[in-house]
């Protein structure tokens, strides 16, 4: 074997098999997951969720939760809100309530949150916790959610004309994201003599990993340092975020992404279950775990796709008439959105057929137009 083949060999890549040095100890059992961390003194936390998606909070009643043997603490928004914990940043450049701040915004929000000495009792007292609401239209169309009059779900935001990434245009409308090269794009579609536009829906999916999220926070008040053992792809971002809302510099916060059943993104965001549960441990002095079901996840951590998008794309062919393979140009230019009506011009027969031999003909060497 020459050295190039036994190189190709060696390094493994594109069409080469790899072996895999993780499965030996997955097949005996051997994994370490956050939910087989058992730390001495540990308490358990479960959540309290909204059962409607758009509803006023009107009055939490704790008492009966509170009253059950073995409940250490119940937690509402009111109670995060003189250490400034009852909203937090999110990755995107806005911000979101960790427990539902006078209003719920979506089914299955978090509501209140329950700490006992096991998942149990935690599960029992979350029964306990009586909520009443006065429940508000619900909008689940992103399009009418625009629409003059329609109704406003993040209040907070109402009359703010400036968002994390440009201008607002409605209450319900959270930022507008823009890249490329616009004036170049309106040019190129000015000039083409063929423009297609198409609109497209990805209809939303969950990741559904085999795991689903959950942490176990341990604050240390003699040392003032705070571990927490979490299923995140992003820990240190997550360290950062804490950090920003504990008060605590992240050289004392540690975060420990143990191995994960499965991520594929919806793993990355900061939920409020990993803040609640790190409260918890900082006003109680015990270590804290949450584990959410497989309900809980998939009615409230981060889901994908659900994109409505209009694509546009602009044609211009040139060539001279002679065989397809002796000589092309074939240069499509895209843009998110087209700068006028679509607009499709007529060829005659004989140029019909010339130009679906040169689109078909230089669909692999295409150029991104100037």
């Amino acid at each position: 074997m020459n050295a190039p083949a036994e190189r190709a060999t060696a390094l493994a890549g594109i069409g080469e098999s790899r072996l895999r040095k993780e499965d030996a100890r997955f097949i005996q059992g051997k994994g370490n997951y956050v939910d087989d961390l058992k730390l001495p003194g540990m308490l358990h936390m479960d959540i309290v969720r909204a059962p409607v998606a758009h509803a006023r909070i009107k009055k939490i009643n704790k008492a009966a939760a509170l009253a059950i043997p073995g409940v250490h603490a119940v937690l509402t928004a009111d109670d995060l809100k003189p250490l400034k914990l009852h909203w937090m940043p999110t990755l995107a450049g806005d911000v979101q309530a960790v427990l539902a701040d006078e209003k719920v915004h979506f089914q299955m929000q978090e509501v209140a949150v329950v700490v006992a000495d096991d998942r149990y009792i935690a599960a029992d007292a979350v029964e306990a916790v009586e909520v009443e609401y006065e429940e508000l239209p619900a909008v689940v169309d992103p399009f009418a959610a625009l629409q003059p009059g329609a109704p406003v779900l993040r209040e907070d935001l109402a009359g703010k004309s400036e968002g994390a990434h440009g201008k607002r245009t409605h209450p319900n409308h959270i930022f507008t994201w823009e890249a490329g090269d616009k004036a170049a794009a309106d040019a190129a579609f000015a000039s083409a003599p063929v423009k297609v536009r198409q609109k497209m829906l990805y209809p939303r999916v969950h990741p559904c990993p085999l795991e689903t999220c959950g942490c176990v926070a341990s604050f240390d008040p003699v040392r003032g340092e705070l571990t927490t053992w979490m299923t995140s792809q992003a820990p240190h971002v997550v360290r950062t975020v804490v950090s920003m809302l504990s008060g605590l510099p992240e050289s004392k916060v540690r975060i420990i992404s143990p191995d994960i059943g499965g991520g594929f993104g919806n793993k990355v965001p900061i939920y409020p279950g990993y803040v609640c549960a790190i409260v918890a441990s900082i006003v109680l002095g015990r270590p804290v775990k949450w584990v959410e079901d497989r309900v809980e996840n998939i009615s409230s951590t981060g889901f994908a796709r659900d994109y409505h998008m209009d694509g546009s794309t602009s044609w211009r062919i040139t060539g001279r008439s002679m065989p397809a393979p002796i000589r092309r140009s074939f240069r499509p230019a895209c843009s998110t959105s087209a700068p006028g009506p679509t607009t499709l011009l007529p060829p005659t027969a004989a140029s019909t057929a010339f130009t679906r031999t040169r689109r078909r003909a230089a669909s692999h060497t295409a150029v991104p137009s100037a």
